[in-house]
């Protein structure tokens, strides 16, 4: 049987662009309505490009959270109607802390959200301050622990090279999460090259920022504390309780059918990738004239494809089964076959139960293995 699709909804209002961020998103919600109404005719108009009903709902951003919930349950109720939405499907809302007040959760809750994605990056108040976030620590812990209550699954995310961060104050933050009752965690490094806001603090003050080797550490710490909380990682930047993991990032993985809608967003029917214009008044005179805001479409050619699959289980503990990983080694040239050879030898990759899995090692040095299956 075909795995279910999921759906992906990006929602760009957000109440403040923090340092880093490089999604399309715009501050404040001034064409919210006009916006979820065209959310709406889209997801109408697109149903026939997967085979419902979806098993996942994905509202990413931006930030969901800073929505209208009612807006949301506009998109989920079309959805339903155009394309089916499962018994017991994943519906995950990205937040930030400060959106979660009870009021807000209730909301969120009662529109069919069962899973917070929830942007915490650190719990202590001047990590935050040059991040530009707009929660504090304690504001974000009493969030938390408010969508535990209403028995809402939780991810967050931490940043990892934050300015002024330390290995203990990542570690704090983790414990503090995983005490609030998150399942999920996500940990991503901070990438300063985006952010020109940081890249000049780097210049002004160097010794605040951590180079590669212990950006590296305090990634395996992570590692290390997640799993013996008992998250394992299933991904390279992800870990869970068992059961926890997210179900619609897991498509992303094993690249299945993922409906998208909204400004920027990107569907996948299995075979081609569909890519939504990345300007708001654009694709709102798009969907209102034709029903799609579609402006790039791609299909890989076979060995392209072939090598796409082992590069995106490659990036989960699971790994790839060995057939499919040696049907990518086989469209390679004979010096990046031989560089794959040299990556076993080397202790990067692994075969076993008839699976090829990066190491440990080799996760934090994946970008060299993924070059050459790109």
């Amino acid at each position: 049987m075909s795995p279910r699709p999921g759906a992906y909804v990006h929602v760009p209002y957000c109440a403040h662009r923090c340092s880093y961020c490089s999604f399309v998103a715009v501050t404040g919600r001034e064409t919210e309505g006009a916006y979820f109404d065209a959310l709406v005719a889209e997801a109408r108009a697109r149903a026939g490009e997967v085979e419902g009903p979806v098993d996942t709902v994905y509202f990413g951003g931006g930030t969901p959270s800073f929505a209208d919930p009612a807006n949301l349950g506009r998109v989920l109720a079309a959805l339903r109607e155009a394309v089916g939405i499962a018994p017991g499907a994943e519906v995950t809302a990205e937040a930030n802390p400060d959106d979660l007040d009870a009021e807000r959760l209730e909301a969120l809750v009662g529109i069919g959200v069962n899973r917070l994605s929830v942007g915490v990056q650190s719990l202590r108040d001047e990590e935050l301050a040059p991040l530009e976030r707009r929660h504090d620590a304690a504001s974000a812990l009493a969030a938390l622990r408010r969508a535990a209550r209403l028995g809402a699954r939780l991810s967050a995310d931490l940043m990892i090279g934050i300015p002024g961060q330390t290995r203990p104050s990542l570690l704090e933050a983790l414990a503090g999460l995983l005490a609030a009752g998150v399942g999920h965690v996500s940990a991503y490094l901070l990438e300063i090259e985006k952010a020109p806001r940081l890249v000049a603090m780097r210049e002004r003050a160097p010794a605040l920022f951590a180079d590669d080797e212990e950006m590296a550490a305090r990634w395996e710490a992570v590692d290390d504390a997640c799993a013996a909380a008992g998250l394992p990682r299933y991904e390279t930047s992800n870990w869970a309780r068992p059961g926890e993991e997210s179900r619609h990032n897991l498509k992303y993985w094993r690249r299945e059918p993922v409906l998208a809608l909204g400004v920027s967003a990107v569907s996948f029917d299995g075979t081609t990738r569909r890519t939504n214009s990345g300007s708001i008044p654009a694709y709102l005179a798009s969907v209102a004239a034709r029903g799609s805001a579609v402006v790039a479409e791609e299909t890989l050619e076979r060995d392209a494809a072939i090598r796409e699959t082992a590069l995106l289980g490659l990036r989960t503990s699971a790994g790839v089964g060995e057939k499919a990983f040696e049907g990518a080694v086989a469209t390679l040239g004979t010096d990046d076959r031989a560089w794959l050879e040299d990556a076993f030898a080397a202790g990067l990759l692994v075969r076993g139960e008839g699976r090829v899995r990066l190491t440990r090692e080799g996760v934090l040095l994946s970008n060299e293995v993924f070059a050459l299956l790109l």
